[in-house]
């Protein structure tokens, strides 16, 4: 079975935070939740997800103001992230899906500046930390 595209569900919150995990951000679980219940609810926040075999495999989230300059509704990919070892057909049909929901909903333009601001996932950090403490002289 191929991957396919649909609107997250309050039901997909723990294999979504799982997801994320597993891509290296740690979500504080209360607050993942109560921001997770929020935004799967607002009319303005698309939460799309990426299942396969009915394994949750990717998720994206798009939001959506005016903006005057333009002169109408403006979408902007915030998060991408695709469980390692993905089939590659994910990443691209999550992607045209989200777009696709947001040009649907009247969106004039769509900005694709995923995890732009999102901090560094602490995995890397932690990855970095234990390179810079091996790189250290012994009895240092």
């Amino acid at each position: 079975m191929g991957v396919c595209v649909r609107p997250a569900s309050l039901g997909d919150g723990v294999a979504v935070l799982s997801l994320l995990e597993d891509v290296g951000y740690y979500p504080e679980p209360i607050s993942f939740a109560q921001t997770f219940r929020k935004t799967i609810n607002d009319p303005h926040f698309l939460v799309r997800v990426a299942e396969e075999s009915g394994r949750i495999v990717g998720v994206a989230t798009l939001s959506l103001r005016y903006q005057l300059g333009l002169g109408g509704l403006v979408g902007n990919l915030d998060e991408l992230a695709i469980v390692p070892g993905a089939p590659k057909s994910a990443l691209r049909r999550l992607l045209k899906a989200t777009v696709g929901r947001a040009r649907a909903l009247g969106a004039v333009q769509v900005i694709k500046n995923a995890n732009q601001n999102t901090p560094p996932p602490r995995a890397a950090l932690l990855r970095a930390r234990a390179a810079a403490q091996e790189s250290l002289p012994r009895g240092a």
